[in-house]
């Protein structure tokens, strides 16, 4: 039976530890408020306030708030008890503190694997789940059973921030579609129609008109030169003038655009240094 060491006992934490115990593995819990592991206690898991008191088994999982805490808490323990134990952080982090944790834990004799968890903690489970990973494969291979637990298991290769890099990249889109659906919702409430209805189609039609977008970042910015060929189906010209559009019915109606307005810059900024007849994928751009 698979045994890991899971430091942090949250919202996260605890959904991470149900799904590692209901596939069988025996969990060693971390975390300073005993009450938050009862329930994981009372099914046979072991118990301890801090990582030096704790039964450290081979592989040491973090789940914490933030990078300052999980450097404190590997840290603060006696080094002599990490040697030779693998290390796994979902903590969400900079590349700079990956890069930080994966020097610190090999300072300490320990194997490093990042991991980005990419859902909410009602997802998480082998069925829902999506976690990638990056860093040391023997590490990631050696603890797949406990990973397979938590979620679809994408390694991403031995580049250690590269996990860090896609979990940036995926939260960014991820949050600025939450302030577009805002601005959406906004827009079905002052015209009475059904924010519900909207949303359902929204889901519907959005991913089959985002994924030529996919492509098309990921084809001509794969060597990324500062230099883009012409749009083959709808120039950033075209694209901003839709959009100026759209902004103008919201903003009749009553609505404000913060997130529309922000990408209409983008794509008048792009226009302005003459990508007008490029694509939209041109803006890359204006960014860096």
């Amino acid at each position: 039976m698979k045994e890991i060491t899971m430091v942090g006992c949250g919202t996260m934490g605890s959904t991470l530890i149900n799904a590692m115990m209901e596939a069988g593995l025996e969990v060693s819990i971390v975390d300073l408020n005993k009450e938050s592991a009862m329930r994981f206690i009372e099914k046979g898991a072991k118990y301890a306030s801090c990582l030096d008191d704790a039964y450290l088994c081979d592989t040491i999982l973090l789940n914490l708030p933030h990078h300052g805490i999980a450097m404190k808490v590997l840290t603060g323990c006696d080094p002599a008890k990490l040697k030779g134990k693998m290390l796994i952080d979902t903590t969400t982090s900079t590349q700079d503190e990956v890069r930080e944790m994966q020097s610190t834990a090999l300072s300490l004799g320990m194997k490093y694997l990042d991991c980005k968890l990419e859902v909410y903690p009602s997802s998480i489970g082998p069925e829902t789940g999506y976690i990638v990973y990056s860093g040391d494969k023997e590490v990631f291979d050696a603890n797949k059973r406990a990973l397979d637990a938590i979620g679809k298991a994408i390694y991403l290769g031995e580049d250690v921030i590269s996990a860090a890099v896609c979990d940036i990249a995926v939260l960014e889109v991820h949050f600025a579609v939450m302030g577009a659906l805002c601005e959406a919702a906004g827009y079905g409430i002052k015209n009475g129609i059904s924010v519900k209805l909207l949303m359902d189609q929204i889901q519907q039609i959005l991913p089959i008109m985002i994924d030529g977008n996919f492509k098309a970042f990921g084809k001509q910015c794969e060597n990324y030169t500062g230099k883009f060929n012409l749009a083959e189906e709808c120039t950033l010209d075209i694209e901003a003038t839709a959009h100026k559009t759209i902004l103008t019915a919201m903003n009749d109606s009553g609505v404000k655009t913060p997130v529309g307005d922000a990408a209409q810059k983008l794509f008048r900024d792009g226009i302005a240094h003459g990508n007008d007849d490029k694509d939209v994928v041109a803006c890359v751009n204006e960014v860096i």
